[in-house]
């Protein structure tokens, strides 16, 4: 890091002492049809749920855990193709890559990864619309889109996880050129944002923007934002640093979410604000 930054970021800091692409699911325990449930979405989160991985299933497997019922999530089929769409999964993978085709995500995420039950979906014409049945492992089946479920909406966080491994220094610059800043965990409800991010990660530790100085003994955020929240692991952040080796810097770790204290070159996943107003 060049001394005109590093000097930045450490005025920055001491100011502040004196003053103290990511989707989270949310599931809604209220009976509406698929029209009014992604109207609902779109007012109090993102949208109806858009599930583009195993890994993203997963994820909302773990939000559903022991929830029972039928759930709404924003897949339908498109309105400009025929009604035969969703008919005939059962035939085989090509059709069901045919019936792929025919989909669509509420908010117009490009359908490119499916969970459907077995010989779904089977009813097209009155059957459009997407749901998780949770007797069936939440897999995915079609139903008629005027029907009542409970269903999932997600929220679209301001922050990336970016799974190239970069060191600290590498990842602030990329952070900085390419989004807004590297995240700095200042409320307890960015850390859940962040925890719901290093779940998808590569390494076991992710980098935020969190830096320590060996010469004043503290640690900073590098956006400016003040240390009132902490979530440090045992025996990290709290005590004297060990600066033989150089500057330390923060690191979440993707397992337990909690923080570690780590040499700025180890080669980690990293995490990006894309909003100027976290």
């Amino acid at each position: 890091m060049s001394s005109a930054l590093y000097l930045v970021l450490l005025f920055s800091a001491l100011w502040t002492l004196s003053f103290c692409r990511t989707r989270q699911f949310h599931v809604v325990n209220q009976d509406k049809t698929w029209t009014d449930a992604q109207k609902y979405c779109r007012h109090k989160f993102t949208d109806l749920a858009t599930i583009e991985s195993q890994k993203e299933m997963n994820s909302l497997l773990a939000v559903l855990s022991r929830k029972t019922g039928y759930f709404w999530i924003g897949l339908r089929q498109k309105k400009n193709v025929k009604n035969t769409c969703f008919q005939g999964a059962a035939a085989g993978p090509a059709m069901t890559s045919g019936v792929n085709r025919c989909c669509t995500w509420s908010d117009g995420s490009k359908f490119s990864y499916s969970n459907w039950n077995s010989r779904e979906p089977n009813n097209a014409g009155t059957d459009n619309c997407g749901e998780l049945w949770s007797s069936n492992g939440y897999r995915w089946n079609d139903e008629n889109c005027s029907h009542t479920n409970q269903f999932v909406c997600y929220k679209k966080l301001p922050l990336i996880l970016i799974k190239q491994t970069k060191t600290w220094r590498e990842a602030l610059r990329y952070c900085r050129e390419n989004h807004v800043d590297l995240v700095s965990v200042h409320t307890e409800e960015i850390q859940h944002w962040v925890e719901t991010a290093v779940y998808y990660a590569s390494t076991a530790n992710v980098w935020m923007g969190l830096r320590h100085t060996c010469t004043l003994s503290f640690w900073f955020w590098v956006s400016g934002e003040s240390m009132c929240y902490q979530n440090w692991a045992p025996g990290n952040g709290t005590g004297v640093e060990d600066c033989s080796g150089g500057e330390r810097t923060g690191a979440v770790h993707s397992g337990s979410k909690q923080w570690v204290s780590l040499p700025e070159d180890q080669r980690l996943n990293f995490i990006c604000t894309t909003s100027e107003e976290i």
